[in-house]
């Protein structure tokens, strides 16, 4: 190992723990492993495959690129480019310590999931299809300067990445050319139902795992050079009459010129018309062709996709959008000019709160699959957005601990859908989670269920306001 390699890593290895990078990798793994346990065995086994894979080994994707960007934005990369430090070497000394995260991330996940007999085989399909998402994150991120616009860039690869295994390992998806999208093979590791040697399987994906990072290395080069050739911009004056304006019309630009974030305005429309369109022969071919019924998990599935997952999104969105104006100092400006902070924030979750109803209010009759009677439950679902977007910025102060806060939001947020099934007492320990109540207005429209839900919202979102506004003045 060089000096150079030597001291890059240990430059990553400080600046991971200052941003509490191990702590929110460890942490999240370990949060998993405890809702695994509390499982009974089969349905952990199902389970924990899919957590892994889905979860765990995506929450380095988000802070690689979180740092990456803070780097562009505050300089530190262009300062690491006039340095003798070459983009191999700092490829190099970034993704192992994220990949040697994952690995203790998974070894719990795994013996929580009962799935302890396949750690020989199923760790390192978890690593290294760990660095090759790291290494794309890494190359998307190469080239952004804001983390909202490295988010809707990282869908494009990651679709396929993740799509195509979890239709192989339903079996909609059949035959050994599907095997060619490397993460295929790492799902099917990780399932421990894989066809094809586990040596083979494992070549294969250190291959991908080598070529992305060769494509990060390309990118950060290529990135650099970019950055010093970048002419200076000339910045537009935003308008000061009226000042109530200047953000909407800032925003409104921003999406007109950007097709990636134009497709997350859409995303209401397209969620509603891939459930429409797709849910019912997808649940009539798993009938036929493998005897599972959807019936029973069809209320919970539309409750988790268009009543929580939507406004949640535009909620994780709109938090940040403001830490991306915090650390590249539009937040500055702002605490000087007489809009104030308070303004903006407000404005802020006024944008998140009118996005989150309006999706809901397309998505929801448009997909086919929410009932009248669940009127009450969407009036519960829209402060979700501006609930996530305050709980989020409550405990950040930096895009790298927002994405870990976004990973973290997902347990108490998501959890309460379970009730669906609970009866009785044995569902009121949930009680004080907003979602909980969403789930119990389901079946119809209960003023003690709204008006209990609306008051379990105001006690957290108050609250959480409050010290948000704090943590931004």
């Amino acid at each position: 190992m060089t000096g150079r390699l030597r001291a890059l890593l240990a430059l990553e290895l400080r600046l991971q723990w200052h941003q509490g990078v191990p702590a929110a990798v460890l942490g999240l793994a370990a949060a998993w492993s405890v809702l695994l346990g509390l499982l009974p065995a089969g349905a952990a086994r199902v389970a924990s495959p899919y957590l892994l894979f889905l979860e765990v080994m995506t929450v380095g994707t988000l802070l690689v690129g979180a740092m990456m960007i803070t780097e562009r934005t505050t300089g530190a990369a262009a300062a690491l480019g006039v340095t003798p430090a070459r983009p191999w070497e700092r490829t190099t000394a970034r993704l192992p310590p994220l990949g040697v995260l994952t690995a203790m991330s998974a070894v719990p996940v795994l013996i929580a999931g009962r799935r302890a007999d396949q750690l020989g085989t199923a760790l390192p399909a978890a690593v290294l299809a760990c660095v090759l998402l790291l290494a794309v994150a890494a190359g998307i991120a190469a080239y952004k300067d804001e983390f909202t616009g490295f988010m809707v860039s990282l869908t494009g690869p990651m679709v396929p990445l993740f799509a195509v295994p979890l239709a192989v390992s339903i079996g909609l998806l059949t035959g050994p050319l599907w095997y060619a999208m490397p993460t295929t093979g790492a799902l099917g590791l990780l399932r421990g139902d894989i066809q094809f040697p586990a040596g083979a399987v494992l070549g294969y994906l250190t291959l991908w795992a080598a070529a992305a990072a060769i494509y990060a290395t390309r990118r950060l080069r290529t990135g650099q050079t970019a950055t010093f050739g970048r002419p200076t911009a000339h910045v537009r004056a935003l308008p000061s009459r009226p000042r109530w304006l200047v953000f909407p019309r800032a925003d409104l630009r921003n999406i007109t010129r950007d097709t990636m974030l134009a497709a997350v305005a859409l995303s209401p429309l397209l969620l509603a018309l891939a459930l429409r369109l797709g849910y019912p022969p997808l649940a009539e071919w798993l009938r036929h062709t493998r005897g599972v019924d959807l019936t029973p998990y069809e209320t919970p599935l539309v409750i988790l996709a268009v009543a929580v997952h939507m406004p949640v999104s535009f909620g994780m969105t709109g938090a940040l959008i403001v830490l991306d104006d915090l650390e590249d100092g539009t937040l500055a400006v702002v605490r000087t000019s007489p809009l104030g902070v308070h303004r903006y924030l407000a404005y802020r979750l006024t944008a998140v709160t009118v996005l989150s109803a309006t999706g809901l209010a397309v998505a929801a009759p448009l997909s086919g699959l929410v009932p009248t009677a669940a009127t009450g439950a969407l009036l519960l679902a829209v402060p979700l957005g501006p609930l996530t977007t305050v709980a989020t910025l409550a405990v950040a102060r930096n895009r790298v601990q927002g994405a870990a806060a976004d990973k973290a939001l997902a347990l108490p947020v998501y959890l309460p859908v379970a009730a669906w099934w609970l009866t009785g007492p044995a569902g009121w320990p949930l009680a004080p989670l907003p979602t909980w109540w969403i789930v119990r207005s389901w079946s119809g429209i209960d003023a003690v269920y709204l008006l209990a839900g609306m008051a379990c919202v105001a006690v957290w979102l108050i609250p959480l306001t409050r010290r948000a506004a704090r943590r931004l003045r």
